[in-house]
């Protein structure tokens, strides 16, 4: 799924930014089923997606089905909610490594 979203990022205004962020997503999520890294990876992984998805919150909340040309808030909460896509990701990878490791 993150694979498919950085694809999709190619296109975007700031695909520097995008591409590299779902592709480690990817990343630990794979390693997460390999079974090769700590829970406090994930857990410093949750906290980084959810504070960036904090931070690009839009002041409002205009949806994210219009156009983008509308106004910027709209490419700021589609953003921000791949963030949180990606630290519920991670919060279930730690979940994961938590019962492994049990």
């Amino acid at each position: 799924m993150f694979v498919t979203f950085a694809l999709v990022q190619l296109n975007d205004p700031d695909p520097e930014i995008w591409v590299p962020v779902y592709l480690a997503a990817a990343v630990l999520c794979f390693l997460a089923f390999k079974r090769k890294l700590f829970r406090w990876v994930y857990a410093l992984a949750f906290v980084v997606f959810g504070i960036g998805a904090f931070l690009l919150w839009p002041p409002v909340y205009q949806g994210i089905t219009m156009d983008m040309d509308h106004t910027p808030a709209i490419e700021q909460a589609r953003e921000s909610l791949g963030l949180l896509i990606c630290a519920l990701a991670m919060a279930y990878c730690f979940l994961l490594e938590w019962k492994y490791r049990a």
